[in-house]
């Protein structure tokens, strides 16, 4: 309406969701997804975002005690560790060894939905692949920590 743009950071989803058009979801400060925030509410991709929504309340009793919750295990990795695979990799409950050593980019996912995540790779089935040939394919292309 004003053609402002105003960028709010917040871990509280439920304000966000209503004070928000678009949303571009963080894990160790990088962007993991970003969509509208009514498709990301909606139909989260990545399985941080996922998780995330998975632990925010919902305010209808029945709602929220019959709903499933994601735990997520292990400790968050330090910011500072320099990294070659998928930041969210040592904790997400879909990782594959190729998330180990490379750094998914962003995969549209139709009309203004990304999500940083080797599962929306349309060109190429990941799952498969062992943690020897992720390691080797790894080790053959030159790389840097962003």
């Amino acid at each position: 309406e004003f053609n402002l743009t105003y960028i709010f950071i917040a871990h509280d989803l439920a304000v966000i969701q209503h004070i928000s058009t678009r949303v571009a979801v963080m894990y160790l400060g990088k962007i993991v997804e970003i969509s509208e925030a009514v498709k990301l509410y909606e139909e989260p991709l990545h399985p941080y975002t996922t998780a995330l929504l998975s632990a925010a309340p919902i305010p209808d009793p029945v709602v929220e005690r019959n709903r499933q919750r994601i735990i997520l295990t292990g400790d968050v990795p330090s910011p500072d560790r320099e990294r070659f695979g998928c930041y969210f990799y040592e904790r997400c409950p879909k990782r594959m060894p190729w998330c180990s050593n490379h750094i998914p980019p962003m995969f549209k996912q139709g009309e203004n939905h990304e999500v940083a995540c080797w599962l929306y790779d349309e060109k190429r089935d990941y799952h498969d692949i062992s943690m020897e040939e992720a390691e080797a394919d790894a080790a053959t292309t030159t790389r840097t920590a962003p």
